[in-house]
């Protein structure tokens, strides 16, 4: 059973043609979404390919049109939609390679993060672990932990290749935790590997530390 089953009943229960949720009333609905869903648009693509989420309102008849300025999510019943917004055979296979694109990112983040809370002294030495997609005002933090020391360390994760929008995300961070801790804490933003304009404008913040990942395979056999 999906947790994403629970938005299935909720949109079942409604009759309307148009059914608008914020995104904090989703997070209620389904326990809790994730980042992604509420920054990309290849998070909603409306197709079972690649997005086992989705499901919850292709199952209830609908398509999904976020709005993340608003916050919020229209589900559409499908048999009002006009037919030009159905799209063509072309935008719908791009649309679905995107999407296995991005969950195949989300995977990986997720695996990486699951290691890492395993092996926090991978990273660092007496590294303890506080909490994990830990939401605060200003975003939500991969793993927030804590020194030997006792020092905050805030932890983010980035699957391939890190963007200049990674370190805006740890400033944030960092400032946010800093008005109400007399130290200020420290970051550690892990990724495949980083750019030069991306190490250039990660050198203006002193506290954070850039770590690269690899990973390795391993293969069994699955013959019958």
């Amino acid at each position: 059973m999906s947790r994403y089953d629970a938005l299935t009943a909720t949109l079942l229960a409604h009759l309307e043609p148009r059914v608008t949720f914020t995104f904090d009333e989703l997070d209620n609905i389904v326990g809790g979404l994730p980042y992604s869903a509420k920054n990309y648009n290849a998070w909603w693509a409306n197709t079972y390919t690649g997005q086992p989420h989705a499901k919850a309102w292709l199952d209830a008849s609908r398509r999904a049109s976020p709005d993340f300025r608003a916050k919020q999510v229209v589900f559409t019943l499908n048999g009002s939609l006009p037919e030009q917004e159905a799209g063509s055979e072309e935008a719908i296979e791009g649309q679905q390679i995107l999407s296995e694109y991005v969950e195949s990112t989300i995977s990986l983040e997720r695996d990486l993060e699951d290691h890492l809370v395993d092996h926090l002294e991978s990273l660092e030495p007496g590294l303890i672990l506080v909490a994990r997609q830990e939401t605060i005002e200003v975003g939500r933090i991969d793993i927030l932990a804590r020194a030997s020391d006792g020092q905050t360390v805030i932890i983010e994760l980035k699957a391939g290749e890190a963007r200049d929008s990674a370190i805006g995300q740890i400033a944030r961070y960092i400032g946010w935790y800093s008005r109400s801790e007399p130290r200020l804490p420290r970051a550690i933003l892990v990724a495949g590997s980083f750019p030069e304009p991306v190490r250039y404008a990660a050198a203006a913040i002193p506290a954070l530390r850039l770590v690269t990942y690899r990973v390795s395979f391993a293969f069994s056999d699955a013959s019958l």
